[in-house]
């Protein structure tokens, strides 16, 4: 199996409700970047206190089953910003500081439990 082009620890400090149905918003952060995003409460369970695994890869991932999640989505942001925004079918990621995504190239991004 490939190795992911990018790949992120975080630990989950806040799961807090959403302006939508649903709809959670989920803080998470590591020593060398923050990031929040969308969370929809059937699609993935994540509490306060996991520590979670973020990986983007260029292609689709071979063994799609060790991860909780896994989409294809862009780079929304541009390349000069000093955040990254990545958008899966709507789900918006935001990273900060930059993660260096490359743009106008499709990305998986997939999560699992560290």
């Amino acid at each position: 199996m490939a190795s992911p082009y990018k790949k992120m620890t975080v630990t989950v400090e806040a799961v807090e409700p959403g302006k939508l149905r649903g709809q959670r918003i989920v803080r998470a952060k590591s020593r060398r970047v923050k990031v929040e995003f969308d969370l929809i409460e059937d699609l993935l369970k994540i509490n306060e206190g996991d520590k979670i695994v973020i990986e983007f890869h260029k292609s689709k991932p071979s063994s799609m089953d060790k991860y909780l999640f896994c989409g294809q989505g862009y780079m929304a942001s541009k390349p000069e910003d000093s955040y990254t925004i990545f958008s899966i079918w709507g789900l918006i990621f935001r990273f900060e500081p930059s993660i260096g995504l490359e743009p106008e190239t499709k990305y998986y991004l997939c999560v699992k439990r560290a």
